[in-house]
């Protein structure tokens, strides 16, 4: 009985298949959708403080909404950073329109929470950042790829405790052989990011380029803390560069902030440490 009426829906479900199949293979016509969107006034924030003795930048400018714009600076804003018993001003880059820089004698300490303070008109945006330690730099572990002439690559393992980033500048442009090249051909940076969530996103990652450079190259490296908040903002970037063309997409959009209402970006807090390696 149960088989008759599973076989009694196969001709509806033949005719579904059919049309469905019709609708796909069917002819298309162009259509060009008058799409609108609303231009909201939000300020895109890009501030970072270090354990360094330098002075640090607020950015700040209007958002684009087009392709391959360039984006207008924020001036005349008042910004500020509190660390609970100081407020520090920022005076505005003259040179630089948009960006703020930290006062002489400002840096940040590792256990210890900073506000951002963004002023402008009636528009009034703050954040907080936590700076985290930054543990030691990771294994790095080149291997041979190539005999004739010798050629590495390398491998990177992840921070060992919390999410970091670490840098490299690679620099082989004094090596025999090389030494004549452009610059573009004897040198190379390579990020590398630790985030302690795991996205599948990151898994199925589209493949990337392979660095390989000859024996005596030198090493820059800088590995520098990430705060949670800035690690949830990574990892909505990543998904839009990095990770993105892979297996599993994410709908585009705006990565999180830690910023108020009326600010987009991110403002963030790293200890920094730096090294230097020859690769024999």
């Amino acid at each position: 009985m149960n088989f008759k009426k599973r076989h009694g829906h196969f001709p509806n479900q033949f005719v579904l298949l059919l049309g469905a199949i019709w609708m796909v293979t069917s002819c298309t016509e162009k259509i060009d959708w008058d799409l609108k969107f609303h231009e909201e006034e939000l300020i895109v924030v890009e501030g970072r403080i270090t354990n360094e003795l330098v002075q640090h930048e607020v950015k700040l400018t209007w958002p684009v909404y087009a392709m391959n714009e360039i984006p207008e600076p924020v001036t005349g804003a008042t910004v500020e950073i509190s660390d609970g018993r100081l407020i520090h001003s920022l005076r505005e880059d003259p040179s630089r329109a948009g960006v703020y820089l930290t006062p002489a004698g400002f840096f940040g300490k590792v256990n210890r929470g900073y506000q951002l303070r963004i002023g402008i008109g009636d528009v009034r945006i703050t954040a907080i950042a936590f700076m985290r330690a930054v543990t030691p730099f990771q294994s790095m572990r080149p291997f041979i790829v190539q005999d004739d002439p010798p050629l590495y690559e390398v491998y990177i393992s992840n921070s060992d405790d919390g999410p970091a980033i670490v840098r490299m500048e690679l620099d082989w442009s004094h090596v025999q052989g090389y030494d004549t090249l452009p610059a573009g051909e004897t040198h190379a940076l390579i990020y590398h990011y630790t985030l302690n969530s795991v996205d599948v996103n990151r898994i199925f990652s589209p493949d990337r380029e392979h660095v390989r450079f000859p024996p005596g190259t030198v090493v820059f490296r800088e590995k520098e803390s990430v705060s949670k908040e800035y690690e949830e903002f990574l990892r909505g970037v990543l998904s839009e560069t990095d990770w993105r063309g892979g297996v599993f997409d994410v709908l585009p959009g705006n990565a999180r902030t830690n910023l108020s209402q009326g600010g987009i970006g991110y403002f963030t807090a790293a200890e920094v440490i730096r090294d230097t390696l020859v690769i024999d």
